[in-house]
């Protein structure tokens, strides 16, 4: 986009004017002066604006938030005039950058300069290089020439993971972490490892090694055997990814502690060989089973993309998942959200028969130390992530 000085086009119309109203060389001089800057200020924007070109890079593709990484923007000049002025802005560093407002460089002729930033990313997510805006000028500031150069490479931003230290996780004690212990048990029947404490209907993701045919075939629909614990060593973990409670997380500083806790938290039960399902809840409720390295990795990529999103009660979704989850389950849930709903919700997890461990964030407001001991005496294991990480 080319702008001129509205003024000095004014100034040279007048010069015009009043060269050709009151005549003699003064008049004509000024005239042919300021018509000779408009044509060589002209000519010099022509060239720099065919010959710049603007290139933004990133020295790593892949990074971990919090991570150092530079960026270069690469600016080239091969036109005939040297620029004297010149003012740069990248859409990437404004946005990352909180004192960030631009460069102001010159360039000589056929020449190059390389503009370094050091940077770092605190959100996960995928970061487009964005746009580069320039603007030149001439030395008599008669023409300005704006251009955007758009870059389509991107830097892929994981979420941190630290390592946890010693987490008691109510419900998968020892035992359960040693997957190929219970596995091995497994194969010589459920009974080996567990005493039957009802019969009960056949449910969704129920083994099909625990039916009861007897019973089966005497009412024509399957009935199950449900035993005082779980066969399956899996810890079911829920993370509270729904926007309502995070509105006010404008930065997303509060989402990325979650998130970052979430999969430190997994990673954790990995290393332990625990057989863990990672439960998200946001707009839809998405299921990952973590059973070694890959599965984690897979996770991690992931949550790249994945944001707050949905609304709803928390309590809600998690029911509609609880129904198929065996009493005396590992559940464990990372949230943000601790209101009295939710609370009485987790409380009544507890008392049904479920081992739940919460995790939660000590910057929420309302969450009071009465709250917590309620809870703690209720059987729930609480957490203040700050604490713990």
């Amino acid at each position: 986009m080319l702008k001129i000085k509205k003024s000095y086009f004014i100034l040279t119309i007048l010069s015009y004017i009043f060269a050709l109203f009151s005549g003699g060389n003064l008049p004509y001089s000024i005239f042919y002066c300021l018509l000779l800057v408009l044509i060589i200020t002209s000519i010099y924007i022509y060239f720099v604006s065919k010959n710049l070109n603007i290139d933004v890079v990133s020295d790593k593709k892949e990074i971990i938030a919090g991570e150092n990484n530079n960026i270069i923007i690469k600016v080239y000049n091969d036109s005939i005039f040297p620029i004297s002025y010149m003012e740069i802005e990248n859409s990437l560093l404004k946005r990352i950058m909180n004192k960030y407002r631009g460069d102001i460089i010159s360039i000589k002729i056929n020449g190059n300069k390389f503009i370094k930033k050091d940077i770092k990313i605190p959100i996960r997510g995928d970061y487009r290089l964005g746009s580069t805006t320039s603007i030149v000028s001439d030395i008599f500031g008669v023409f300005t020439w704006k251009c955007s150069y758009s870059h389509k490479e991107t830097i892929k931003v994981y979420p941190s993971i630290y390592t946890l230290k010693s987490i008691k996780i109510k419900g998968a004690n020892l035992r359960e972490f040693n997957t190929k212990t219970i596995m091995q048990e497994l194969n010589k029947g459920p009974e080996s490892l567990e005493t039957i404490k009802n019969i009960r209907e056949y449910r969704i993701g129920d083994s099909y090694r625990r039916v009861n045919w007897k019973v089966t075939a005497k009412h024509g629909k399957l009935f199950v055997k449900e035993y005082e614990s779980s066969e399956s060593p899996r810890i079911h973990v829920f993370l509270d990814l729904r926007k309502d409670p995070l509105s006010m997380d404008k930065d997303g500083v509060r989402e990325e502690e979650l998130v970052e806790f979430f999969l430190s938290l997994i990673k954790y039960m990995q290393e332990k060989s625990a057989n863990s399902q990672a439960i998200i809840i946001g707009e839809n409720t998405e299921v990952f089973n973590i059973s070694n390295k890959e599965h984690l990795e897979g996770l991690k990529t992931h949550m790249v993309s994945k944001y707050s999103e949905g609304r709803g009660k928390l309590p809600l979704f998690m029911k509609k998942f609880m129904y198929n989850v065996n009493k005396k389950s590992a559940v464990v849930i990372v949230t943000y959200d601790m209101s009295k709903e939710n609370i009485d919700y987790f409380i009544n997890l507890s008392t049904e028969g479920y081992e739940v461990t919460l995790f939660y964030l000590d910057k929420i407001p309302k969450v009071s130390d009465d709250a917590i001991s309620h809870m703690l005496n209720k059987g729930i294991n609480c957490y203040s992530i700050e604490e713990i990480r």
